[in-house]
This record gives structure tokens, C-alpha cells and sequence, in this order.
């Protein structure tokens, strides 16, 4: 269906339908809008009885907005929602930070991460990878005098993320193995909380610097 969609009015839904998810705040890669989007033209052609090519101006893009915002929401209670969607970073400021923390919030992100995918949470797992490396990048880029520019954005996320993370593994059973037998993972969890812990503080620390 893909080449059959390879047409204007398609292309200006995927657009239109991103532009309309910005308006509520999240930010969605333009492959998973475009996959939705599809999935709404596929079942509009085959209700209808039209062709693909007609029934993409059937489909609005508030409708395609509607279906990601609604996975989104549900993903907030639990349940695996889209990997691509994103909170809009409005704060664009960055905070000169020692490059040694900032590598501890590497490990932090990969290890939240870790902990995310492993417990069946993509959208989780997926963003906290993208922050490891985003951190990573400043490293690479800005690295000057033992210190790094960092996004107050990045902090602000993997701060929220890391303590989401933690609290599931608190509250919500889960572990660093999930498999269901016991053989002291749970020791290995309770210590790995205080860590994410300490490392979500350490990131809303870096921030509030540039607070003041």
C-alpha cells in the first residue's frame, strides 16, 4: 500500500496530522504518524469501497492525531504505547555541566533503559536510549575544560523517566529479571532504585544551576 500512497494528498495528511499532535504538546516521528495514517486509509478504503488514491481525503488529520494521542494516553497507565511520541521541548536553554555527571547520567539512561525494555515498556526504553545518546553527543560536540553544554530539556526528561522508572520497579513488580523465579533479583532492584534515585536528583541538580 505504500507505493499506492506515494501520492500528494497522502503526504500533506502525514504533515497535517503532525502538526495537529504539536498543538497537543507531543512531538511524533513522521514514520509512525505516516504508519497510522496508512492503517486509517486501508480501513476507509475497505468500508467505503473506494480506491486508496480516494480514500486519503476521507481521512482528517485530526483523526489520524486522535489514534496517537489516545495510545499515548494509554501508555501513561500502562500500557505500551508509540515509541516515536515525545513531549514538545520548550525549554531550549542549555547548563554547562561536569563531564563526569553527565556520564553518570549515561549509565543512568541505558540502565532505566535496560530496565524498560526488559519489562515490556518500548515507548520507555526507546526515548531513555535516545537521551543516552543525545547526552553522549554533547559529550562528543561540547566538551571543553572538563565540562559539557548540556540540553535543559534532556535533564528535565530523563529526570521525569528515570523516576518513572524507578517507581515501577517499586510499585509495579518490575525487575532487572522478569522471569518469574526467584533468585535475588529482587535485592539486585532495591539497590538499583536508590541509584536511579540519586541520578534523577543529580539531573534535576545540573538544572536548578541554571535556575539559579
Amino acid at each position: 500500500m505504500a507505493d499506492r500512497l506515494d501520492i500528494l494528498p497522502f503526504k500533506t495528511l502525514v504533515t497535517q496530522a503532525g502538526a495537529v499532535l504539536l498543538t497537543h504538546g507531543v512531538e511524533v516521528e513522521a514514520t509512525s504518524v505516516r504508519g497510522v495514517a496508512e492503517h486509517l486509509v486501508e480501513a476507509m478504503a475497505q468500508q467505503v469501497g473506494m480506491d486508496h488514491e480516494e480514500a486519503v481525503h476521507l481521512v482528517t488529520p485530526e483523526a489520524v492525531a486522535e489514534i496517537i494521542m489516545k495510545a499515548a494516553s494509554e501508555d501513561d497507565q500502562g500500557v505500551s504505547g508509540p515509541h516515536a511520541v515525545r513531549p514538545v521541548r520548550i525549554d531550549d536553554r542549555t547548563v554547562s555541566a561536569p563531564v563526569e555527571s553527565l556520564g553518570h547520567l549515561v549509565m543512568a539512561a541505558s540502565q532505566a533503559g535496560k530496565y524498560a525494555g526488559l519489562n515490556d515498556d518500548g515507548a520507555a526504553a526507546a526515548h531513555l536510549l535516545d537521551l543516552a545518546t543525545e547526552i553522549g553527543a554533547a559529550l562528543v560536540r561540547n566538551h571543553a575544560d572538563g565540562a559539557a553544554e548540556i540540553s535543559m530539556g534532556v535533564l528535565d526528561e530523563l529526570a521525569e523517566l528515570v523516576d518513572s522508572v524507578a517507581d515501577r520497579v517499586e510499585t509495579s513488580g518490575w525487575s532487572i529479571c522478569p522471569c518469574g523465579d526467584d533468585h535475588d533479583q529482587r535485592s539486585v532492584d532495591v539497590g538499583t532504585v536508590a541509584v536511579m534515585r540519586h541520578h534523577a536528583a543529580l539531573a534535576r541538580g545540573l538544572r536548578g544551576q541554571a535556575d539559579g
